[in-house]
């Protein structure tokens, strides 16, 4: 299933095209998955091997990935060239007696198991690196981009080093560029077809979030709070996030990006859960703490300077400021309740599209940071956060997705902001 019609590719693929023509480019090699994704609709976990799309132009772009992954381009990529290469595996044999589609037995036919799979007479030496080398210049050439101006992302993370020197060395007639955050600039603003994804995937969110509190408790495990988030997440018409659900409790709250254990939650005990529903690959983070068995009222006072400080940043998230007056209004509010000791390395950052390890996509999230001077525009759309733990006088935290809208900022997520007690 595809939630983008042909005429929504056509849009996004002008628009990168237009602004590889603002940057002087003939053409851009793209390995990040999520801009992959964004411009042909290539929804697979086959990323982890080499897969890059080149993008001349004007002529139709080239999609190069392993051969085994033939399938899944034929069925759900329309509009580019496919370019697999082989990493070397034979195929199974051919059955003596061809099989009927309707039986049973087709189901483990060894003939369709292996079509599609490409085989050389000799394995390359590194098939690894020597295949996707070679897809590429063949690609390369195949949609004439043999000299002239072309650019990678050269800070990828789904690129090898390997890979990218060899067909560098191999195509001297180009004149190479970077090609980092061209795509990502293009699908910072999201088209109303996205949005209407990304609020399916705030309404799974919110299920999640509130599954999770409404689990928690005195003697409850961090795992069973995990295993009820899963469960909704599903059943909610979620599929798996590109990062998985934060859950930890005080014990281990100054883990950034450490997750669930085995342990029970104590009394006195803080919560710190934040996750992402997803649909069709759109994310809506969303987070809150909660407190278990009772909360201080120095906590109680900061639960609401943080609460504060999350709608004076909504507040200052309009079209023309930038990113660091947002950051400066969530900081005020901080500093003005007596915490100018306290100060974060943004309040938010920059989502949409995601594939594991990040629902943020490749590298450091673009965020609501001091001083950035990164322009907001309608159509953006954020995880909003206000953090406050380990302050000296009390825990809380909020995060929210929203939207930059034409007045102003629209919360996405809308699970309840109250003072929660489990």
């Amino acid at each position: 299933m595809k939630p983008f019609n042909a005429d929504e590719y056509a849009d996004r693929l002008l628009r990168v095209r237009q602004a590889m023509s603002e940057h002087g480019l003939d053409g851009i090699i793209i390995t990040n998955p999520e801009n992959i994704y964004y411009l042909t609709g290539l929804n697979h976990q086959g990323y982890f091997a080499y897969t890059s799309l080149i993008v001349p132009l004007e002529s139709e772009p080239g999609l190069i990935t392993r051969a085994m992954e033939q399938a899944i381009v034929r069925d759900t990529v329309s509009g580019v060239r496919h370019f697999p290469y082989s990493d070397g595996v034979a195929p199974l044999p051919q059955p003596e007696q061809p099989l009927e589609s309707s039986s049973a037995a087709a189901a483990i036919d060894p003939s369709p198991m292996s079509i599609g799979i490409s085989v050389t007479e000799t394995v390359p030496s590194a098939p690894d690196f020597d295949a996707p080398v070679d897809a590429t210049c063949d690609a390369l050439r195949q949609v004439g981009l043999t000299t002239g101006r072309v650019a990678f992302e050269r800070s990828s993370t789904y690129l090898p080093y390997r890979i990218a020197d060899g067909f560098v060395r191999r195509m001297p007639h180009i004149s190479w560029a970077d090609a980092d955050g061209l795509v990502a600039d293009c699908r910072s603003i999201q088209s109303p077809a996205e949005l209407a994804c990304t609020r399916q995937a705030a309404a799974i969110s919110d299920a999640m979030i509130m599954a999770g509190t409404a689990m928690a408790g005195p003697g409850i495990r961090e795992q069973d709070v995990m295993a009820s988030i899963y469960q909704v997440m599903f059943q909610r018409g979620g599929t798996y996030p590109a990062f998985v659900p934060l859950v930890r409790s005080g014990r281990a709250i100054s883990h950034e990006h450490g997750t669930w254990d085995q342990v029970g939650l104590r009394r006195r005990d803080l919560l710190f859960m934040e996750m992402a529903g997803c649909r069709y690959r759109y994310h809506a983070p969303i987070g809150r703490l909660t407190y278990i068995g009772g909360v201080s009222r120095e906590s109680a006072r900061i639960y609401q300077v943080a609460l504060d400080a999350l709608y004076a940043a909504a507040d200052a998230l309009r079209p023309g400021t930038t990113a660091g007056a947002v950051y400066d209004a969530w900081q005020a509010v901080v500093d003005r309740a007596g915490l100018h000791h306290y100060g974060r390395h943004h309040c938010g950052y920059m989502v949409g599209i995601g594939f594991p390890p990040s629902w943020s996509g490749s590298g450091v999230p673009r965020g609501l940071r001091r001083g950035s001077d990164l322009v907001i525009r309608p159509g953006m759309v954020f995880h909003l956060m206000s953090w406050l733990l380990r302050t000296g006088r009390g825990d809380a935290f909020f995060s929210d997705t929203v939207t930059v809208t034409e007045d102003g900022c629209e919360f996405l997520t809308r699970a309840p902001r109250d003072l929660i007690v489990r």
